[in-house]
């Protein structure tokens, strides 16, 4: 790259930054010049106060001493000019505490007033308004503390949060046909509308989102004891979410303690309840992510979603075998979630190969935690879908086809994850989040091997077929034995299988782990 010239004013100038967090020194001193129309990154291993210098150079953290200046522009000095000249890329997104102050109180503003206009409609009822006085303040108060408390848990874990609302509204979205279609229905039934939503109305007054502003309603209609119930239930939610609080914002202000070496027993969760062995181990490590990583989490809430979009394709008339049978497809899909399981390690994968594991215990832990985790939800959403068919004959077909799909593709997976790699979204990031890196091919393979999981199912299938259309018990247990015995003879030929492709892949799965965490 060509020399710039001393006359032009560089496009980044650092002097001196130096940043320390308490006897920590993040960055000592750095200078850097970038000259326009020039490409640099930073490039050094964790620690290294990257992000910290960067977040100094763009105006988001205040350096101790040290200046940055961009196009001649001090950051600091002059920041909403430096500011507009900056494009910042951040790697994650904070909750609430970029906030302007106008941004912070608006929706207590539009709270209050809204709560304040409800006081003329208790006009009439003198024990009502009285009331009113004291439960909309308290109203108001519980919506700015359930908000803050919301911001508090940022601070704690700002991933946990962030991926709590990824999955809530995933749910959502995905349900929205069926929502709207039931709103549909109930506005359609004309003069029952009203008294159906007057269900809802009394319904929500009970919760502790609807007890407080319920409470000058049940003493205008002479309701006392059912007004000072509801009375308590406010408080008590504003004392929970002030104790909820409070307790976050000691917890992110105090440094956490440091553990003894030695421990305790029971702080290993399902690790330290599994007996002893590559497998249990395996096994156990498995079942904490699929029970504690929102990134597996996802694919559990898709089993339960999908048969109510199926429902709703049915036009909410479940009382078919078809609707029976609805816990199939995502049984199978459940299956094939960890086809790339290994990505998900990250570094954790160097330690499982640093123990010098077999390859047939790492295929067998990760199957049994995966089955563990998955097998107990199709069970419950299969007989939810047998029970609201009216189909009580069609039980056993049903869990034949559900389970023995799901330990068609969890054997299919024991195989294919000690081949493929795939870049993930790491820990704690969203877990929609979009990696670069993954192409189509992907999607591809996946879709081959649902139909080759299909294709393996299709014996418990067909006989479940005959109990639908020619009837008898016998066809649907003969289902369920079936789908269990071939699948699970699928389950053990994948784990023998991968076992013997994961002795021979580990180091170069580490490799691939590593490439595509980008570390």
């Amino acid at each position: 790259m060509p020399a710039a010239s001393p006359d032009v004013v560089p496009a980044l100038a650092l002097c001196g930054l130096v940043k320390r967090f308490g006897a920590t020194v993040a960055v000592d001193g750095i200078d850097l010049t970038v000259p326009t129309g020039s490409f640099y990154g930073l490039v050094g291993p964790n620690g290294a106060g990257k992000t910290t210098t960067l977040s100094m150079a763009t105006g988001l953290l205040r350096p101790d001493a040290g200046t940055a200046s961009v196009h001649g522009v001090d950051v600091w000095s002059d920041p909403a000019a430096a500011k507009r000249m900056i494009g910042n890329l951040a790697d994650g997104v904070r909750l609430f505490d970029r906030l302007t102050g106008e941004q912070l109180i608006a929706p207590g503003i539009a709270t209050a007033l809204g709560a304040a206009s409800a006081l003329v409609a208790w006009g009439r009822w003198p024990i009502a308004l009285l009331a009113a006085l004291v439960c909309l303040p308290l109203g108001v108060l519980t919506c700015l503390l359930a908000s803050r408390t919301v911001a508090s848990f940022s601070g704690r874990g700002r991933g946990r949060i962030g991926n709590a609302v990824a999955l809530l509204a995933f749910a959502a979205l995905v349900l929205t046909g069926p929502i709207l279609t039931g709103l549909l229905g109930l506005l359609g039934e004309g003069s029952a509308i009203a008294d159906r939503i007057g269900l809802v109305v009394a319904g929500t007054s009970w919760t502790p989102v609807g007890a407080v502003w319920a409470v000058p309603g049940e003493l205008a209609a002479g309701a006392y004891a059912e007004g000072l119930v509801k009375l308590f239930i406010a408080i008590a939610t504003l004392a929970a979410l002030w104790l909820l609080w409070r307790r976050n914002v000691v917890a992110a202000s105090v440094a956490p303690r440091r553990r003894s070496a030695g421990g305790r027993s029971g702080r290993l969760g399902w690790i330290g309840l599994a007996p002893t062995g590559a497998t249990a181990a395996g096994w156990a490590r498995s079942l904490s992510y699929w029970l504690g990583d929102p990134r597996y989490a996802r694919n559990l809430v898709i089993v339960a979603v999908l048969p109510v979009l199926f429902a709703f394709a049915l036009g909410w008339h479940v009382q078919t075998p078809v609707f029976a049978f609805a816990v199939v497809v995502p049984a199978l899909l459940l299956g094939l979630v960890p086809y790339t399981d290994v990505s998900y390690d990250g570094s954790a994968f160097a330690t499982v190969l640093a123990t010098s594991i077999r390859g047939r215990d790492d295929r067998a832990g990760r199957l049994l935690g995966a089955l563990s985790a998955s097998a107990p939800l199709v069970v419950v959403v299969a007989v939810a879908t047998v029970a609201l068919s009216g189909r009580w004959d069609l039980l056993p077909a049903v869990l034949g086809c559900a389970l023995g799909a799901l330990l068609a593709g969890l054997g299919i997976c024991a195989v294919t994850s000690a081949y493929i790699v795939t870049p993930v979204p790491a820990s704690g990031d969203n877990v929609f989040k979009r990696v670069p890196g993954q192409s189509a091919w992907v999607g591809f393979a996946l879709m081959g091997f649902t139909a080759l999981a299909a294709v393996l199912t299709a014996p418990a299938i067909a006989l479940a077929a005959v109990a639908v259309f020619v009837g008898g018990a016998l066809w649907s247990w003969l289902a369920l034995v079936v789908g269990l015995v071939v699948g699970g003879a699928l389950a053990m030929g994948g784990v023998v299988l991968g076992g013997r492709i994961f002795d021979r892949t580990g180091p170069l799965l580490l490799a691939r782990v590593r490439a595509t965490a980008g570390y």
